[in-house]
């Protein structure tokens, strides 16, 4: 009867106060902050969560909420599911060290958590250089999935970008990976050439190009040699025309989908190439480059 009781009293009150109980103020604020489709969908537009209160003596607790996974796991429409992310968004601007390996475990995720996929990038971009070797070593561990590796993939060349004395050790350790094309995953090579074409990394060319001579790259992920060389500007027009399958081409019902989106639209933007950072024409909310990454023909 008891434990029916304390059932009765969780299931009335929730798991705010269960969790409000768990987390002390100022971090406790987190829980009710809001929608992330709403509050800083993107990284332009990711609040200031220090005006919170939140500095770095609560390292170790932000820590803790952004891998919970009652919170992780939560009700997808209750507002304690966004937590984590905002935990995490949140030890990127106090730039915490101390949360670089930790949050490798959110990689775990990646398939089921698009938020971490999208995100971890820019938390590892803010907190900088020191989480290179880390991302490194897991990015050249082959036991980890394709997916997260990926992820990794981005993390790095988000720091490059976003930490510039850090941008040569970055490159290093993506050409260092691509190097082992024969064994890598061609899928994984084509996103560490993609990620290297991002960072304008010409030191990298030659790696590049035997990875592609050695027929060892997914060239639904960037394209060929040519594209590539065009994308680092060492090229202006193709020599050949590209002989190569897309997505489309590996996927029937991918086109379809193209072209409806395609017809939803009144607005001729849709001829001119889409981005790779941009959001994927086929509606899903990803990135192009880890969606439909096609090329479109006018």
């Amino acid at each position: 009867m008891q434990s029916f009781m304390i059932t009765l009293v969780y299931y009335y009150l929730g798991d705010e106060s269960v969790m409000s109980k768990k987390y002390s103020h100022p971090i406790a604020q987190l829980l009710t902050y809001g929608d992330c489709r709403e509050v800083g969908n993107s990284f332009d537009k990711w609040p200031n969560y220090l005006e919170l209160g939140l500095t770095e003596e609560h390292i170790p607790q932000l820590i803790q909420m952004a891998l919970d996974e009652e919170l992780n796991w939560a009700d997808s429409k209750s507002l304690e599911v966004w937590a984590p992310v905002h935990a995490w968004r949140t030890l990127a601007q106090l730039r915490a060290q101390a949360a670089i390996k930790p949050l490798l475990a959110l990689l775990s995720l990646d398939d089921d958590n698009e938020w971490v996929g999208e995100e971890l990038p820019y938390v590892y971009g803010m907190i900088g250089g020191e989480a290179i070797q880390p991302l490194a070593e897991y990015l050249a561990d082959e036991s980890h999935r394709l997916e997260p590796r990926l992820t990794v993939t981005s993390c790095l060349e988000r720091i490059g970008k976003m930490q510039p004395d850090s941008r040569a050790n970055c490159v290093s350790v993506l050409t260092q990976q691509l190097e082992k094309f024969s064994a890598n995953d061609s899928e994984l090579n084509g996103f560490l050439i993609s990620s290297l074409v991002d960072l304008k990394a010409l030191e990298s060319l030659d790696t590049i190009k035997k990875a592609y001579e050695q027929e060892c790259v997914d060239y639904t992920v960037l394209g060929d040699y040519e594209d590539a060389e065009i994308l680092m500007g060492v090229r202006k027009t193709r020599s050949t025309e590209p002989d190569y399958p897309t997505l489309a081409d590996k996927h029937p019902w991918m086109k379809q989908v193209i072209v409806n989106k395609k017809r939803q639209s009144s607005v001729v933007q849709q001829k001119s190439k889409v981005g790779r950072n941009a959001p994927c024409p086929c509606g899903s909310g990803k990135k192009y480059k880890k969606c439909c990454l096609v090329k479109f023909v006018a």
